[in-house]
C-alpha cells in the first residue's frame, strides 16, 4: 500500500464519518452536529482534490481505470458544496457525503477487477466534454435530491401528517423547490457544452458526429428532456410537483445512460472488465 492508496482510504472514511454525523445532526437537531458534518465533508473535499490531481499527474489511465468515478464523484461533491454555501442549507449534505463514499467505492470495486474502455476516450475535446457533462449530471443530481425531500414532504401534507423530529428540521417546499430551479438554470449551459463537445470528440475520433449510437441516443433524450425543464422553468414559470418529477427523471436517465448502456449495450462508449 503507497500513500495515494492511504489517502484514498482517509477520504472515503471522512466521506462515511461526515454521512454518520449528518445523520445523527437531523435526527438529534443538533446544530453543532451539522457543523461538524459540514466541516468534515470540506476536509473530505480537500483530499479528494488531492487524490484526483495525484491519480491525473500518475498518467490518465488511472483515471479512465475508475470509468470516471473519480472525477465524476469530485465533481458531484464539489457543486453540492457550492450549492450548500449558495443556498446555506445543509440538507444538500444528506446526498452529498454517502453519494461521494459510493461512487468511490465502486470505483475501487471496478479497478480491481480491471476496466478497458474505448481507445479513443481521451484528448482535450473529450476532457472538456467529460467536465461539462458532469457539471451538468451533478448539478442536476443536486435537482434530483431536493426532488425527493419536496415530495415526500409533499406527500406527507397532502395524508396531513405533522412533520415533526428529522421530518420537522428539513427546509421548506419552497426552498427545495428554488434549489431545483437554480440547479437547472446553471446546469442545463454545462451539459449543453458536453453534448456539443462530444458531437465534436465523435467527429475527430471516429470520423461522424453521429452514428445511432446508442450512447449517442439516450444522451440527446437526457438532453432534451434536460432542455424542457430548463424552458418551462424560465420561461413559463414552473414549480412544484412537475419540475421535481422531470428532474428525477432526468437524474434516472442519466444513471441508465453510466450504469446499462456503458455495460450492457453495444456501444463504441462500452465498458468491459478484464479478468
Amino acid at each position: 500500500m503507497d500513500w495515494t492508496d492511504v489517502l484514498f482510504l482517509l477520504t472515503l472514511l471522512l466521506y462515511a464519518v461526515a454521512s454518520v454525523a449528518l445523520l445523527a445532526g437531523y435526527i438529534g437537531r443538533s446544530g453543532r452536529a451539522k457543523g461538524l458534518a459540514a466541516g468534515i465533508s470540506l476536509a473530505a473535499f480537500g483530499l479528494h482534490t488531492l487524490l484526483l490531481a495525484v491519480t491525473a499527474a500518475a498518467g490518465w489511465n488511472m483515471v479512465v481505470r475508475s470509468l470516471y468515478l473519480l472525477p465524476l464523484s469530485w465533481a458531484f461533491v464539489g457543486i453540492g458544496l457550492v450549492m450548500w454555501l449558495w443556498q446555506k442549507t445543509t440538507v444538500l449534505l444528506l446526498f452529498i457525503p454517502p453519494v461521494a463514499f459510493i461512487l468511490l467505492m465502486v470505483a475501487q470495486l471496478l479497478d480491481a477487477r480491471g476496466v478497458t474502455v474505448a481507445a479513443a476516450m481521451t484528448g482535450p475535446v473529450f476532457a472538456l466534454h467529460l467536465v461539462s457533462i458532469f457539471a451538468g449530471l451533478g448539478l442536476m443530481s443536486v435537482a434530483a435530491g431536493a426532488a425527493v425531500i419536496f415530495l415526500w414532504q409533499q406527500k406527507k401534507l397532502k395524508m396531513k401528517i405533522r412533520l415533526a423530529g428529522l421530518r420537522g428540521d428539513l427546509p421548506s417546499m419552497a426552498a427545495l423547490d428554488r434549489i431545483n430551479s437554480l440547479a437547472t438554470l446553471v446546469g442545463f449551459p454545462f451539459y449543453t457544452l458536453g453534448v456539443i463537445c462530444g458531437f465534436a470528440w465523435a467527429r475527430l475520433a471516429w470520423g461522424s458526429i453521429f452514428s445511432g449510437d446508442p450512447k449517442e441516443l439516450i444522451s440527446l433524450i437526457v438532453w432534451a428532456l434536460y432542455a424542457l425543464l430548463f424552458h418551462q422553468r424560465q420561461a413559463l414559470g414552473w414549480q412544484g410537483r412537475k419540475p421535481a418529477l422531470m428532474a428525477l427523471g432526468i437524474f434516472a436517465a442519466s444513471l441508465f445512460s453510466l450504469l446499462v448502456v456503458n455495460f450492457l449495450l453495444p456501444t463504441r462508449h462500452a465498458f468491459q472488465f478484464t479478468f
